[in-house]
């Protein structure tokens, strides 16, 4: 576990960060859960969601409102965030989420049992891409889906640097869209759709459908 993931064990710092998240929460997670729902794949019952790196659980009670009849697991390696989450929830009146601790190289959840797996802004902090990708693959369900949002490297000129590196660490822009998008082929991903021109990138990948 990378420096960064592990300061998000730390209360104070948890508590400061799932503040200052429920705050921009309209900005950030309202849109995004809507642009979630228009990809989910035809379900068969409920819907079951996964969100990693899910901190104080923000994006799951925008698709809550969205999805109320969809099972939604937050992930996240913070047992001490997972519980500001579970706290959130229940003021938001939303019964049907679920917290488990785990990382996204490691998804404490069955293969093939997930109709959806999102990720906003969690990707640059993954230890390992690659098998997080393969651990991905492992738990969605044959034409399951993934939509992750994450910073976008391309999107740095260098007085955006500048700008965003006297204000922010720039560890955060690791990825381009296309470096993404390779990922997710070689870990055996199916269909792709991408928007990667903006300050972070959006990426739609598809789970094959095994042939019987």
């Amino acid at each position: 576990m990378s420096a960064q993931s592990q300061s998000w064990r730390n209360e104070q710092r948890s508590q400061k960060y799932a503040k200052w998240s429920k705050i921009s929460s309209k900005i950030t997670h309202t849109p995004f859960a809507s642009k979630i729902v228009e990809c989910l794949p035809p379900v068969q019952g409920k819907a079951t969601i996964v969100d990693l790196g899910t901190g104080p659980g923000l994006l799951p009670i925008q698709l809550g409102k969205l999805l109320p009849e969809a099972r939604i697991i937050g992930v996240d390696p913070s047992a001490e965030m997972l519980e500001i989450a579970q706290q959130n929830a229940r003021e938001a009146g939303m019964s049907h989420f679920e917290a488990m601790v785990g990382t996204a190289e490691e998804i404490p959840i069955e293969s093939d049992s997930v109709d959806l797996v999102v990720t906003q802004s969690s990707l640059h902090e993954w230890e390992e891409p690659q098998k997080a990708f393969a651990e991905v693959l492992r738990v969605l369900k044959p034409g399951g889906v993934l939509v992750l949002k994450d910073y976008n490297r391309a999107w740095l000129s260098t007085w955006k640097r500048k700008l965003f590196g006297f204000f922010h660490h720039l560890d955060m822009f690791k990825f381009t869209c296309e470096e993404v998008a390779d990922l997710l082929r070689e870990a055996g991903f199916g269909i792709i759709e991408s928007q990667g021109q903006g300050l972070q990138f959006l990426i739609q990948a598809s789970k094959p459908i095994e042939q019987p």
